[in-house]
């Protein structure tokens, strides 16, 4: 049964800043490790003392209301510096330290940052102060990362009084990627967090004694949410390796016997090809948000590991999660009869959904910011996501982006459709589909076809994925050209980018 608008279970909770979460948690699990480092360990009680300290060092530059940038991998300091910023009632203003100058500016002037943190291998400007702090610290970074090197100039002994912070003060202001035009600031605030922290917290049932496989980057909504403010929240531990590798992220799910994580598909893609008897029976989440999870992969991961990944959908705007799938769940994979798509599950807690008439979702709810930076509130608090989408018996399917539904000679082609046969095909380890202009039709299919390992390409090859496709589907959406590439561009929190194939000459 189709719907058009579907509501989460009503819960009440009473909002809190992450400066109150982090003091209650320090009381309850003080000697308790929060971080673990490649394998240096971090307590809550020194995580609470080293915030405290760098609070002290940044109160010279960082008032309430200002923003810093923060510009580091998944190193320990991200989450030290993050706390000691919302010590001072300031802003936190992630990103990704591979950001150019261009970027940088462009963030800078928008944002009016008035302080930036960053780690040894981030690119800087004139423009803002910097301090600098190093990767190898607390450990060793792996030697296949190569980082440059520099002076350690955070301070982690000292002492500071707290400013008074309130749940409605921002606490993130986190850029959109920016798939069409400049990126977008989406100022996020404490209660928001604590929403989302809250969610994830009951929904999983975290606690103290979880371990959180912390792969996703700290600068993107998911690993600030999943991987550092619900643990925080839970007193459960962060087991963290500077960056996400597939092969050192199964060594540290065997051997720390890690409990929950979240990833995008691409990650476990990837952590497939290293899979080889490797005992993971101490997860009990393997989750993924942020792009569609082939439905071929779901069954690969299920057949070979045993889990279900629990699929979840939402937005930087939504501050990570709007839907999930319950949890505990033991049932078939919930997959849509017309797209042959996964679901990405059904409303979180005080989440309400709804469809436009052109199948738009739109969202609502306390994890949903109010607007976007510098541009006025949402209506009625409503969120226009960009995403279309069908509601049936409850659960939500995300078909695709609206602006990347293709038109060939009047018919609309969801790209993702095409994507789920494709990926059936066995010589297919990544797909891109995309729509490129046509003189004649409007716009083009065309497939980029990452092959998996065994497989060469050919012209045959190319030729028997479009038969294979001309047996699954319409002969309009049918791609008219299969090319073959050696990598799929992503983002750096792993999502495919399908936009930069739209008119790109790939052989």
């Amino acid at each position: 049964m189709e719907e058009s608008m579907i509501r989460g279970e009503k819960v009440d909770w009473e909002p809190r800043t992450q400066v109150e979460v982090l003091r209650e948690s320090v009381n309850r699990f003080k000697d308790r490790y929060v971080i673990d480092y490649l394998g240096s360990k971090i307590t809550y009680e020194e995580l609470d003392r080293m915030s405290n300290s760098v609070a002290f060092q940044l109160s010279e530059y960082v008032k309430k209301g200002d923003i810093v940038i923060v510009s580091m991998q998944n190193i320990p300091q991200f989450i030290i510096v993050e706390y000691a910023i919302w010590k001072l009632g300031g802003v936190v203003l992630p990103i990704n330290p591979s950001y150019t100058e261009r970027e940088l500016k462009y963030i800078v002037r928008d944002s009016n940052a008035k302080l930036m943190i960053a780690s040894c291998e981030s690119n800087t400007i004139d423009e803002i102060k910097v301090i600098r702090t190093n990767p190898n610290t607390f450990h060793e970074v792996p030697q296949n990362w190569k980082i440059q090197d520099c002076e350690e100039e955070l301070e982690f002994k000292g002492t500071i009084s707290n400013e008074v912070v309130e749940v409605n003060d921002l606490a993130l202001l986190v850029y959109t990627s920016g798939t069409t035009g400049k990126p977008k600031g989406v100022p996020i605030t404490h209660s928001n967090i604590y929403a989302s922290s809250w969610i994830y917290k009951n929904w999983f049932k975290f606690n103290e004694n979880d371990k959180i496989l912390g792969m996703a980057p700290f600068f993107h909504i998911t690993g600030q949410i999943f991987h550092i403010t619900t643990p925080i929240l839970s007193g459960s531990s962060i087991h963290i390796s500077y960056r996400f590798d597939p092969q050192l992220s199964l060594i540290i799910a065997e051997e720390s016997k890690t409990t929950l994580t979240m990833l995008v598909a691409t990650a476990y893609r990837a952590m497939l090809n290293f899979l080889d008897k490797q005992d993971l029976t101490s997860m009990r989440v393997w989750s993924s948000g942020g792009m569609a999870m082939p439905k071929a992969l779901e069954e690969e991961w299920k057949s070979k590991v045993g889990n279900w990944i629990y699929m979840a959908w939402g937005l930087t705007e939504t501050t990570s999660p709007a839907t999930l799938w319950p949890y505990p769940y033991n049932g078939k994979l919930p997959v849509d009869n017309e797209y042959n798509i996964v679901s990405s599950g059904i409303p979180v807690y005080n989440t309400e959904i709804k469809l436009c008439e052109d199948g738009e979702i739109l969202v609502r709810g306390p994890q949903v910011v109010k607007g976007y930076w510098k541009m006025g509130e949402f209506k009625d608090g409503w969120l226009q996501t960009g995403d279309i989408g069908k509601i049936v018996n409850g659960w939500v399917y995300i078909i695709d982006r609206k602006k990347d539904i293709i038109n060939a000679s009047g018919f609309k082609i969801m790209p993702r459709e095409v994507e789920e046969v494709i990926y059936q095909h066995p010589a297919v380890e990544e797909v891109v589909v995309a729509g490129i202009p046509d003189e004649y039709r409007g716009e083009n299919v065309i497939a980029y076809v990452k092959l998996r390992k065994g497989y060469e390409k050919s012209m045959e090859l190319a030729k028997d994925i479009i038969n294979h496709c001309r047996k699954l589907l319409a002969p309009y959406k049918v791609p008219r050209e299969v090319k073959f590439v050696d990598e799929i561009p992503k983002t750096p929190s792993g999502k495919i980018m399908r936009r930069a194939f739209k008119g790109e000459d790939y052989i």
